[in-house]
């Protein structure tokens, strides 16, 4: 116990005198600090002193000595080398001036640090140049991460085309190609608002043979046309959602609905040939003339319309202000006797001049629109002698993707110089092949894209700029050709251009963007997936979810289009890459019997499943169309590969029937002599 309390008491002691030990050794070392000595040949003088004046005994130093002293110290070292340098001589500042100098120099500096961190731009003009610098950043950054977003969705990333870019065309028109596969009026009727929803500002209609010509012309029309009725429909429902109606007659070539009918033959430019009229015969004008007649005073709004009769109100139609008298592919000109001794671009530019004027002649205010191919390779000077440009505007039409591979930037010089406007067109259908089946999206897409790019950087050239965009959908690619995409088919593909050509870009916000709520497709479930693919490989899952207008033909044509796929590879793999079905054993009936089982197993696979298809195409396809387009779809599209696949059953079976087989070498075939060709020549 007695050990422990000295312990105790040696610790507090030992560290009180520690403390006491640390606290004189700072008191000398500032001691030692202040009062720094320099040993002046024996006499000591402080620091203080000198920069008092004095010296250690009471006696002032010199100028000249006490500056010596502090030059010993290093006081003039960081003035030397600030002000040392070139070889100038400077005169040394006293010390009082350098004191001075110091502080100045310390608190100069501390205010510029202050001003850089707190420094406020002083003139509107520097304002203003932040304030830009600024808003080119942000715009960068969502630039970045808009075309981020297109990239995930498969969507083409065209250069200045995004949100807060130039504004859309002012007219947005949808081409409703009736030759050959017209929709119900119904069906038509139930399209049309959706088209609205979407942006579209009017209709570009090409009946063909679907209108119902009367008098002389009456044998143009098909047995399945709709009737004058059926159209006013159309044209009332038009003008309730404010769109207008272009109405597209074919005056030159794509006349063969008229020029295939012997009543019509004498028309013709070639004697053997529906495709292109002579444009010198005078039987030609008048034919014309009756046709655009007919066509024009239907459209024309009835008169003495009075707005306080529900009746009158109910027929009213949209005022018709332009008409589009196509001209385009005019393949055969320049051929018929009366027309060889002529030059073609002449030739053609004075049927033109002549249809418009007798349209103008009738209908002063008409505005008439043609297509553009035949004008791109005449010169500029011969386009402004024919007088056209005063008369039409050109539609100007590329579906492909490299828009100035078919316009160069001569042509839209040209044009610019001759017509006061013109407009565009793109496709959303019957563009990228004669027997499609769906469109391909996103080729429609990126064709629209590029289309808003182009009337963007050449619209200026123009005196009354370009007036706007049409969306072609061809039903078929001329009057002979078999069906390409439906229209039902094609629906997805038009909105996603058509919402696109009305936004003036594509907008990535599915809330904002009108293609699912118009086509009536479930919402998104979740961000981390796009919510519209448009990849090269995909097969369009998106739409197939959806239930617009004709949607259940949609998923038709997909199931329709995998099985015919699947068929046409097993036809092949069967035919040419496997060894016991091929022409030559077929030609020969030599061939094993389980080997052709085996092979023949997935043809009755195949078989069974489109029968199915076959027989419920009928019915699925009456929705929206007759049963002539219906029939003719069938045969064209189903019957084929359903035959196919039944030939090929068929050999099989008659194959398998042979038990016994001869020896070899077996005859071999001599193709020239089977084919009735002389192998000499």
């Amino acid at each position: 116990m007695h050990s422990r309390l000295l312990t105790l008491f040696w610790r507090r002691k030992l560290l009180l005198l520690a403390s006491s030990v640390l606290f004189l050794l700072a008191l000398w070392f500032w001691g030692f600090l202040y009062t720094t000595h320099v040993n002046d040949g024996g006499k000591i003088v402080s620091i203080k002193e000198l920069m008092m004046g004095g010296g250690g005994s009471g006696t002032s130093l010199s100028g000249a000595h006490r500056e010596n002293l502090l030059q010993r110290l290093g006081f003039y070292d960081e003035l030397l080398d600030e002000t040392g340098a070139g070889g100038v001589k400077f005169v040394k500042p006293t010390v009082e001036g350098l004191l001075a100098r110091s502080r100045a120099k310390f608190f100069n500096e501390w205010e510029a640090i202050m001003q850089d961190r707190d420094e406020k731009p002083h003139s509107a003009r520097e304002i203003n140049k932040r304030r830009s610098t600024e808003e080119l950043r942000i715009a960068a950054e969502k630039q970045n991460h808009y075309e981020h977003e297109l990239k995930k969705m498969g969507v083409p990333v065209i250069a200045g085309i995004g949100p807060g870019g130039h504004p859309p065309p002012l007219q947005r028109l949808v081409h409703l190609d009736l030759k050959g596969a017209p929709p119900k009026i119904a069906y038509l009727k139930r399209l049309m608002p959706i088209m609205k929803t979407l942006g579209a500002t009017g209709i570009l209609l090409e009946y063909e043979d679907m209108f119902p010509y009367g008098g002389p012309l009456s044998p143009i029309t098909a047995r399945n046309a709709y009737q004058k009725e059926e159209l006013t429909e159309i044209l009332k429902t038009a003008f309730a959602l404010g769109l207008a109606v272009i109405p597209l007659v074919q005056t030159f070539g794509h006349l063969e609905f008229v020029l295939k009918l012997q009543e019509f033959t004498h028309l013709r430019e070639v004697e053997d040939s529906p495709q292109a009229l002579c444009p010198s015969k005078n039987a030609s004008m008048v034919f014309l003339e009756e046709m655009l007649e007919q066509v024009i005073d239907f459209h024309t709004p009835a008169k003495n319309i009075n707005l306080f009769r529900k009746e009158d109100v109910e027929k009213l139609t949209p005022k018709l202000t332009h008409i589009h008298i196509g001209c385009d592919e005019v393949y055969q000109i320049a051929q018929c006797s009366r027309c060889k001794n002529r030059l073609k671009d002449q030739l053609f530019l004075d049927h033109v001049y002549n249809v418009a004027s007798i349209i103008r002649k009738k209908w002063p205010h008409m505005k008439i629109i043609i297509w553009d191919d035949m004008l791109r390779h005449m010169p500029v000077e011969t386009l402004q002698a024919s007088g056209i440009g005063k008369l039409v505007e050109p539609m100007i039409w590329v579906y492909a993707e490299d828009i100035y591979k078919f316009i160069q930037s001569s042509t839209w010089d040209k044009y610019s110089i001759v017509f006061n406007t013109a407009w565009a067109a793109s496709a959303f259908k019957g563009a990228h092949g004669e027997t499609l089946l769906i469109p391909p999206i996103r080729r429609h897409l990126e064709n629209t894209l590029r289309w808003l790019a182009v009337m963007q950087g050449e619209g200026s050239r123009f005196p009354d700029g370009l007036q706007g965009l049409a969306l072609t959908g061809w039903q078929r690619y001329d009057h002979f050709a078999v069906l390409c995409e439906m229209l039902p088919t094609a629906l997805p593909s038009l909105a996603v251009c058509l919402s696109t050509a009305s936004r003036g870009y594509f907008d990535v916000n599915p809330k904002t963007n009108p293609i699912l709520s118009s086509l009536t497709c479930p919402e998104p479930t979740s961000d981390r997936h796009a919510w519209i693919e448009l990849h090269k490989d995909s097969i369009l899952s998106t739409f197939s979810r959806c239930m617009f207008p004709g949607s259940v033909i949609y998923r038709f044509m997909l199931r329709l289009m995998t099985l015919i796929n699947e068929a046409k590879e097993y036809i092949d793999d069967v035919k040419q890459k496997r060894g016991w079905l091929t022409d030559y054993n077929v030609r020969h009936n030599f061939t094993s019997g389980t080997r052709v089982d085996d092979l023949l197993g997935e043809d009755y696979r195949l078989l069974n499943s489109i029968t199915n298809l076959a027989r419920n195409a009928a019915s699925t396809l009456a929705d929206v169309y007759d049963h002539w387009t219906s029939g003719e779809f069938i045969e064209q599209r189903i019957y084929p590969i359903l035959a196919e696949l039944k030939h090929l059953e068929r050999i099989g079976d008659d194959l398998k029937k042979r038990k016994t087989w001869p020896q070899r070498p077996l005859p071999y075939l001599k193709p020239f002599e089977a084919l009735g060709i002389d192998e000499k020549t």
